[in-house]
């Protein structure tokens, strides 16, 4: 008994000691870091994460305060995910076990002392703590707009004289193109993003919504008449890994389209095509509609994956009305074309357009031959 009374009052000691960490005051010794974690195997982890850390010995106050907190056990995740009202939350952790974390799935770890002042420090720690608070710690995810990295970017544009560096190496293309270029070797999930991805990803970047590009912008950056940036370490560097699979590849992808054009000689497998792709179609249609996500939205891909494609198999040979079903697909094919010759989007999924546009001649083969025939 005597063990537990000594352990309470322990407890209680430690609290009037310390008293409420988020009301307390950082002392002069107080840092502040921007924490950028390298890229992982798994399609969440492809492009980074940013974190920021409080570090104060004097007051014993070691935190790591992360944005892309969110909550896998919320009713109807996927549909949320999808329609762009996903709740995502700031906590924090030890930064001990946050650098473990990494380490243990072997993701670098990147740190950068920022050069700031007193009064700085202070207001960004009393920022942080006042995002835990359960009125204001819920934010709607956005892939570009709002994620892990631009909270963070907000917290340090709100104390500093002039913006963090926007125009940085890498970071002054179309956000299409930035973001493809973390896909290297990964053909599939290249050819998904591009997919889904309408117009907005077509304009020139004006953010900083990734983390390596942000971890430059912050070394190009200046406090008043400082850098920004006092140091930068190396707190964990992965190891080398070979990501490369070699049925993931723009080659392989060609090939095995090549090899479904052959395959689509036959009727049946050309009706199952029509269909897949129509659904498809459907699927991007009513997904601009039903979303929230701006980059989602103006997605000229119903061109490509045309929901008419759905209807082709059912309708007669040689009916006028599948004449017309062609018609209007051929000329949206080639507006599909048209609206993206100067995007990276035509590329990527060029081997898909030809397999398409292939299989839709052998389906209307027989009516141009009659027509030929007639005339």
């Amino acid at each position: 008994m005597k063990k537990v009374f000594a352990l309470l009052f322990a407890v209680l000691l430690l609290q009037l000691t310390y008293g409420n960490t988020a009301e307390r005051k950082l002392s002069e010794k107080a840092q502040i870091s921007v924490l950028t974690c390298g890229t992982g195997g798994e399609l969440y982890s492809l492009f980074g994460h940013t974190a920021i850390r409080v570090y104060d010995p004097a007051e014993g106050i070691d935190r790591v305060y992360n944005y892309g907190m969110f909550d896998f056990s919320t009713p109807n995740f996927y549909g949320k995910f999808v329609k762009g009202d996903l709740l995502y939350f700031v906590d924090y952790e030890n930064y001990k076990n946050f650098v473990v974390n990494y380490a243990y799935a072997n993701r670098s770890v990147v740190e950068q002392e920022l050069n700031l002042s007193v009064e700085q420090k202070q207001t960004i720690w009393t920022n942080l703590n006042q995002s835990l608070k359960e009125e204001n710690r819920y934010y709607i995810y956005k892939f570009i707009d709002q994620n892990c990295t631009t909270k963070v970017v907000d917290i340090l544009n709100d104390v500093l004289p002039t913006p963090v560096e926007v125009a940085v190496k890498g970071n002054t293309a179309t956000y299409r193109s930035i973001l493809n270029t973390y896909l290297k070797d990964r053909y599939f999930e290249k050819l998904g993003i591009n997919l889904i991805f309408g117009n907005k990803v077509d304009h020139p970047s004006n953010l900083l919504f990734l983390p390596d590009k942000f971890q430059l912008g912050l070394t190009q950056s200046k406090n008043g008449n400082q850098p920004l940036v006092k140091e930068e370490k190396n707190v964990f560097q992965s190891q080398p890994t070979d990501s490369y699979v070699w049925w993931n590849t723009y080659w392989f992808a060609s090939l095995a389209m090549l090899i479904l054009m052959v395959l689509t000689l036959n009727k049946t497998i050309r009706s199952i095509y029509f269909v897949c792709i129509g659904l498809f179609g459907w699927f991007f249609l009513l997904v601009g509609f039903y979303s929230l996500h701006g980059e989602i939205l103006l997605n000229n891909v119903v061109f490509l994956c045309n929901p008419l494609l759905i209807f082709i198999p059912f309708v007669k040979s040689l009916n006028k009305i599948k004449s017309i079903l062609g018609i209007i697909v051929v000329i949206l094919l080639i507006l599909y074309v048209m609206l993206n010759f100067y995007s990276e989007k035509l590329i990527i999924t060029l081997p898909l357009y030809l397999l398409t546009l292939v299989t839709l001649f052998l389906e209307f083969k027989p009516v141009l031959q009659n027509r030929v025939k007639n005339k």
